[in-house]
């Protein structure tokens, strides 16, 4: 009966020692050791010679049941795979364990290849139009593809005026993570931007062209930034702080803003929401009249003591030394973009360095100060004048390469006597900046206004033709 067998089997177990249930867990042991070191061989079939002696170690827990004899064997056992490991390397081209199996490869996700840059002027839908101020206008336009960029930079938006087609080169504001639209924040000063104000409206098309420009966000260096901006000239800057906030959330910085009235800051709203929501941004105002309302609160504010001024004021006067020392801990190891007026530019360079800001980490950006320039020339140019008695006589610009001879008259740039004359020379920001306009000058004496030129540039004879008036007949690749 089973009884019967049962009392059989027990009677065995104690008359040879450990029970079969240990047994045949200790035979599992030397089996897997067996089955392994079989893994381990190399040489190829079915099962190696040393494979085959650590099978051999599975019969002796039956051989020696008791516990002396089982823990022996064990012994036995792992001391004769050790020293198969250590006698017998495994052949790297033949070992087949997990540790040096070669990796399944993995095709890596690619991301979609960008769209290519478009070339010359495209067409972009208007997609709606916000008054910053009474004069400046914020135009959001849908962004094509490819249109990449840094925040700071600009782009060239071309405009019929008068049936001539004209084009104007604009700072970028908004961020350049945003997709879908861009923007750009247009003040009212010129013959183009007063056309944009009045054609741009949602749906209407407008020419732009790709951005440009090599005043760029300060990516890659995670020192604190220092943005001073004037006027519009705070267009490229906020497009910088927006950036910031986005991109590197932990980045203090710290943005002073000037202007000539209250009514004159562009973002203002903005700008005051971002300093509350976000910890490590900073934004003071300052203004040259003595009393403006707080833009924080509803109260007043009228410090004139730059050791306690804070965000809820707006600093009376421009923006200064003390103004910086108050506002920015520590401004020597900062950054600093500089974007407004060309007096305001000119101050920074000098004031800067004597806070001990090295000249390396003083970035400017010349072209709203530029643009505002030439805005104010064309203005000038369409207002009716009073003929001079005494004007000096015309000069003439010679073209090099068609022999083609130009008048200019006194004042007058290469590029509006070009344009007088009907000679093809592109040109897109006017003011100094983009250098499409770049051309040589072979013979004669030109003077060149824009610093955008490096030293052997202008020694090489190159100038931009929107910005350079001659004083002598000359001549100009062209």
């Amino acid at each position: 009966t089973a009884r019967t067998i049962g009392k059989k089997i027990l009677d065995c177990e104690r008359s040879i020692g450990l029970p079969s249930s240990v047994l045949a867990f200790v035979t599992t042991i030397h089996l897997a050791l067996a089955s392994l070191r079989n893994h381990r061989r190399a040489t190829s079939g079915p099962l190696s010679s040393l494979a085959a002696v650590s099978l051999l170690f599975a019969a002796t827990p039956w051989l020696f049941p008791s516990a002396i004899g089982v823990a022996f064997g064990i012994a036995a056992h792992l001391a004769w795979f050790v020293a198969c490991e250590c006698l017998v390397p495994v052949q790297a081209g033949q070992r087949r364990s997990a540790q040096t199996t070669p990796p399944t490869p993995v095709t890596p996700s690619l991301a979609p290849p960008q769209p290519p840059k478009p070339k010359g002027f495209v067409q972009v839908p208007v997609l709606a139009v916000f008054d910053e101020t009474a004069d400046i206008k914020t135009i959001r336009m849908a962004r094509p593809d490819g249109f990449e960029f840094s925040a700071g930079q600009f782009v060239a938006v071309r405009v019929r005026v008068d049936g001539k087609d004209c084009s104007r080169c604009y700072s970028v504001s908004s961020a350049p993570d945003v997709r879908g639209y861009f923007e750009i924040s247009v003040k009212r000063q010129g013959l183009v931007s007063n056309a944009l104000h009045v054609v741009a409206r949602p749906g209407a098309l407008l020419s732009v062209r790709s951005p440009n420009g090599a005043f760029r966000y300060p990516s890659g260096d995670d020192r604190p930034m220092v943005l001073v901006a004037g006027g519009v000239g705070i267009t490229p800057l906020i497009s910088m702080l927006r950036q910031a906030i986005h991109t590197e959330p932990s980045r203090p910085v710290t943005l002073l803003y000037s202007a000539r009235t209250e009514a004159d800051f562009a973002f203002r709203d903005e700008l005051v929401a971002l300093a509350r929501r976000h910890p490590q941004i900073r934004v003071y105002f300052a203004s040259s009249s003595k009393r403006y309302r707080d833009p924080f609160s509803t109260g007043t504010s009228a410090k004139t003591d730059p050791g306690t001024v804070s965000m809820s004021d707006i600093y009376p006067g421009r923006i200064d030394a003390a103004l910086i020392r108050a506002t920015v801990p520590d401004i020597a190891h900062s950054i600093c973009l500089v974007c407004g007026p060309g007096q305001m530019i000119d101050l920074m360079k000098t004031m800067l360095p004597t806070l001990g800001v090295p000249a390396a980490q003083i970035r400017h950006e010349v072209f709203e100060a530029a643009v505002a320039a030439s805005a104010a020339k064309e203005e000038s140019a369409a207002a009716p004048s009073a003929p001079r008695g005494a004007a000096r006589a015309r000069l003439d610009v010679t073209c090099g390469r068609s022999g083609t001879t130009i008048p200019i008259a006194p004042g007058q740039t290469l590029l509006e006597a070009a344009e007088a004359a009907g000679v093809a020379l592109e040109s897109l920001c006017r003011a100094g900046i983009c250098g499409t306009c770049r051309t040589r000058v072979t013979k004669g004496e030109v003077e060149c206004t824009s610093d955008a030129l490096s030293a052997e540039e202008r020694a090489d004879g190159l100038v931009l033709a929107c910005v350079a008036t001659a004083h002598s007949n000359c001549t100009i690749d062209i």
